[in-house]
C-alpha cells in the first residue's frame, strides 16, 4: 500500500491512498468473495492449533518386578534382627534393675531417718523424770507407731549379746573379756543397734566382741561359792 499526493481542485494538496496494482495481492478479500479462514493472512490464518500433550496412564508403565532378597542377605537381617531384640531386652533389664536400686535406695535413706528418730525418742524417755508421766505415755505411744512401721517395712535388729559376730553385720569397735553370757568371738555389747530391711543391710551395729578366757572370779565370789 502507497501514500501519493495530488493537488485538488482548490489546489492543496492531499493524500490519498494508492492501492496495489494486482489487486489479488491484497490479504483480505474482495466485496464480491466469502470470508473464510483459510483467506486470513499467513500471521493469522496458518498457525495451527496446539495439541494437548497426551499423559501416559500408569497402566502403560511397564512395573519392573522387585528383584527377591538372596538367601544370605535374608540371613544377615534375620540375625540383625534377633541382635537388636537381645539387646533391648538386655537394656529393658537394666534400667528395670537401676530403678529398683534408686528406690530400694531412698527407701533405705527414709527408714534411717525413722530409726533416728526412734532411738532419740528411747533416749528421751531414759531422761524423763519419773513425775512426767503424761509426757512418758505420749512419747511411748509414738515409740509403739513407729515400731509397727519399722515392722511392716521389714525392718530388723541384727545385733544381741552372745550371738555370733558377722563381719557382714557387725563393725567391731572395741573388745571385751568373754564370759559365761558371751563366749570367745561373739557379741559382748552392742554399742549402737544396728538394722537391716527388706533390701539389705541398712545400717551395721556397732559391738564389743568377746575375746580371751573370762576373767578369774573375786575375792567375794570365792567365799560365797
Amino acid at each position: 500500500m502507497a501514500f501519493s499526493d495530488e493537488p485538488d481542485e482548490d489546489g492543496r494538496k492531499r493524500r490519498r491512498v494508492r492501492g496495489r496494482s494486482d489487486p489479488s495481492e491484497s490479504p483480505w478479500p474482495r466485496q464480491d468473495q466469502p470470508l473464510s479462514w483459510a483467506m486470513l493472512p499467513p500471521e493469522q490464518g496458518s498457525e495451527e492449533p496446539l495439541e494437548a500433550e497426551e499423559t501416559p496412564s500408569p497402566s502403560t508403565h511397564a512395573t519392573r518386578p522387585t528383584p527377591a532378597p538372596s538367601e544370605g542377605a535374608a540371613e544377615d537381617w534375620r540375625s540383625r534382627y534377633q541382635y537388636l531384640l537381645a539387646e533391648f531386652d538386655n537394656y529393658r533389664r537394666r534400667v528395670q534393675r537401676d530403678t529398683d536400686a534408686a528406690v530400694s535406695s531412698a527407701r533405705g535413706n527414709v527408714l534411717l531417718k525413722v530409726i533416728g528418730l526412734h532411738e532419740g525418742i528411747e533416749h528421751a524417755l531414759e531422761a524423763l523424770p519419773s513425775d512426767a508421766k503424761a509426757l512418758r505415755d505420749g512419747l511411748s505411744l509414738v515409740l509403739r507407731n513407729m515400731d509397727t512401721l519399722l515392722r511392716d517395712e521389714g525392718v530388723e535388729p541384727v545385733a544381741s549379746e552372745g550371738a555370733r559376730f558377722q563381719p557382714d553385720l557387725h563393725e567391731a569397735v572395741g573388745q571385751a573379756p568373754s564370759g559365761p553370757r558371751a563366749p570367745e568371738g561373739t557379741v559382748a555389747t552392742v554399742v549402737q543397734q544396728g538394722y537391716r530391711g527388706r533390701s539389705g543391710l541398712l545400717r551395721p551395729a556397732k559391738v564389743l566382741v568377746a575375746s580371751g578366757p573370762p576373767p578369774p572370779p573375786s575375792k567375794g565370789e570365792k567365799g560365797v561359792a
